[in-house]
């Protein structure tokens, strides 16, 4: 059945405050007015980038989940006030170890966890900074979503542990782009990729890794409503039958086929009928299954 999620992530702009005085209160008040912007918007997710935790606090400003600090209490505040899930970068204090972090906060202003950065930098590590143990999938009204921060991004290792885990939304937080390699994550995990950057670029893609909404230069905060009611399946064996299902279920279906790749997204858009439904009803077969298939079959070959 369709489950449509309304997601922002802003564009970060303090990024030349990094190290003057008074950055602290340059991204609180950089996140105070994203916000008021955003408030009645009617969203369902909102995520930040790591900036907020690289340039607006340092290791004696760290915020724990137990005694939430200014951070973490606008996190909770908006998240509450609006009724949205919040992913909101934190300098995250947690036994003695200090943590560059992305906590989950649901539709209630409460903290359900947090994801921590599992490969740091050696600038990080040189700041007595903590890795954390590897991917995080958090369950929530929204769906499922998972978490990586900045130099994460260049670890497959990583990116495999989250594509077993299935997350329905990664969300990145991040101070680099990563250019290509988003949408190599959002394909492999089969998830809606999420990135809050310091630049033009991020944004919101899907899980074949195009763009839904960017920023740029015209557009400070990139917004998408996705449709979390979706299969992938390969062109193989399945294309012949995409007309036969559009005619049966018109609107209430979409099937979405990007250029190049030979996958293709199927999207239920209708209350009582789910993307699986229609996979079961037109004997369709889903991308994992087509190519854990031909192993087989090759294997057995060689």
């Amino acid at each position: 059945m369709a489950k449509f999620v309304k997601i922002a992530t802003p564009l970060f702009e303090k990024e030349h405050c990094c190290g003057q005085h008074g950055a602290r209160e340059a991204v609180l008040t950089e996140l105070r007015e994203t916000m008021r912007k955003l408030s009645k918007t009617g969203l369902d997710l909102l995520v930040l980038s790591e900036g907020v935790e690289a340039i607006g606090m340092s290791m004696d400003e760290a915020e724990s989940i137990e005694k939430p600090g200014e951070f973490l209490k606008l996190y909770m505040d908006f998240a509450r006030a609006e009724k949205c899930h919040v992913a909101g970068s934190l300098k995250l204090k947690d036994k003695g170890r200090f943590y560059n972090a992305i906590v989950f906060i649901d539709d209630r202003g409460t903290p359900i966890g947090s994801y921590r950065k599992t490969f740091l930098t050696a600038g990080e590590i040189d700041q007595l900074l903590s890795p954390g143990k590897g991917a995080v999938v958090v369950d929530t009204k929204i769906g499922r979503l998972g978490g990586a921060i900045c130099f994460d991004l260049n670890f497959s290792e990583l990116r495999a542990e989250y594509a077993k885990l299935r997350p329905d939304i990664m969300v990145f937080a991040s101070m680099f782009h990563g250019g290509f390699v988003q949408s190599a994550w959002a394909l492999e995990c089969r998830s809606f990729f999420v990135s809050a950057l310091p630049f033009h670029g991020g944004g919101i893609l899907d899980p074949l890794g195009a763009p839904l909404g960017i920023t740029d230069c015209y557009n400070k905060v990139a917004k998408a409503e996705i449709n979390l009611d979706r299969v992938v399946v390969h062109l193989d064996f399945n294309r012949q039958k995409f007309d036969d299902i559009e005619r049966k279920y018109g609107k209430e279906v979409r099937i979405q086929i990007p250029p190049n790749l030979g996958p293709a997204i199927i999207y239920s858009n209708a209350k009582n009928r789910s993307a699986m439904d229609i996979v079961r009803e037109f004997g369709l077969e889903l991308i994992d299954d087509y190519f854990s298939r031909m192993r087989k079959k090759n294997n057995n070959k060689r």
